[in-house]
């Protein structure tokens, strides 16, 4: 969260730079801009990326993630096609959570869905504040909607307190995230591991490599990783270590295909895991999204 600036104004490098995750955006814009460095930004994903096309240097800062907000359109999208018209939203009070609900009502709206509760407008909850938690279950129970979004990350306390409470009967639960666990209510979730075409062969090495399987964080380094093993070519006399070459409408490539172009001098895009690597300065790429459903988990009757 710190200025770069001191660390980095006069140490020898690359013109590539890799900024950590949530890096100051402002900060990093103006070091780019000053130095001339093209910089990317492997985890930025909150509410910082809201201003980053307006900012200082932002035609120099390369997100490389898909930003929050396709997984509040692609949930929005899914609930209404599904016929579920009448939504509750609770989220955590975080920023990123607030953002990532002002996002998913707009779209929800736009279908014509509405929010419904006590104020119409998402319930902010502290899961620490048992009072709290009790009355978002007590609206639920008066206002019975078809589903409860649940705006969080995953593994929050929120997300835990939400699982842990009994729901009315037929209570979808809809959430941002790949669905953890089976639950007593139906649940609607974003796949994260669906986003590009590479995703596949990189989980499958990475899985045979390392023994678990990948998420959003090593999907980013491993596309992190391809953008600078090709910036790192030199090609038609250049030094490399820029961006010039990416083109994000052209067809995404193999790794081994683009990296022997790229010596050739062409301009081009490599396949990603995490997005479609439709790379443009200052705006997150995209992501193909898909949904996944969760049955209620069958409960034993209690013997006589």
């Amino acid at each position: 969260g710190t200025d770069p600036q001191p660390r980095l104004g006069g140490a020898p490098r690359s013109e590539l730079l890799v900024a950590p995750p949530a890096a100051p955006l402002a900060a990093y814009g103006q070091l780019a801009e000053q130095q001339r460095l093209t910089v990317l930004l492997p985890l930025q994903r909150g509410s910082s990326l809201d201003g980053l096309p307006r900012l200082k240097g932002a035609d120099r800062l390369w997100p490389i993630v898909p930003a929050r907000s396709l997984e509040a359109d692609r949930l929005a999208e899914g609930l209404l096609a599904e016929g579920i018209r009448r939504v509750m939203v609770v989220r955590d009070p975080s920023a990123d959570s607030r953002a990532l609900s002002e996002r998913f009502i707009a779209s929800f709206n736009n279908g014509r869905g509405v929010v419904i509760g006590p104020t119409g407008e998402p319930i902010s909850v502290n899961a620490d504040d048992r009072v709290a938690v009790e009355q978002l279950i007590g609206d639920v129970d008066w206002y019975r909607p078809p589903a409860l979004v649940v705006l969080t990350s995953p593994g929050s306390a929120l997300a835990r307190r939400v699982q842990e409470a009994t729901w009315p009967e037929g209570l979808l639960l809809a959430w941002p995230f790949r669905l953890q666990t089976s639950l007593a209510q139906a649940q609607l979730g974003v796949d994260p591991q669906s986003r590009g075409k590479a995703w596949q062969g990189f989980a499958e090495h990475f899985e045979q490599r390392w023994g678990y399987a990948p998420g959003l964080v090593e999907s980013a380094g491993y596309d992190t990783g391809v953008i600078a093993a090709l910036a790192s070519v030199r090609a038609a006399g250049q030094p490399g270590w820029d961006l010039h070459w990416f083109n994000g409408t052209a067809k995404p490539l193999p790794l081994c295909e683009a990296l022997q172009l790229r010596r050739e001098g062409a301009r081009l895009r490599p396949q990603g895991a995490t997005s479609r690597l439709d790379l443009t300065a200052g705006v997150s790429p995209g992501a193909d999204l898909r949904l996944s459903r969760r049955a209620a988990a069958a409960t034993s009757a209690a013997t006589p």
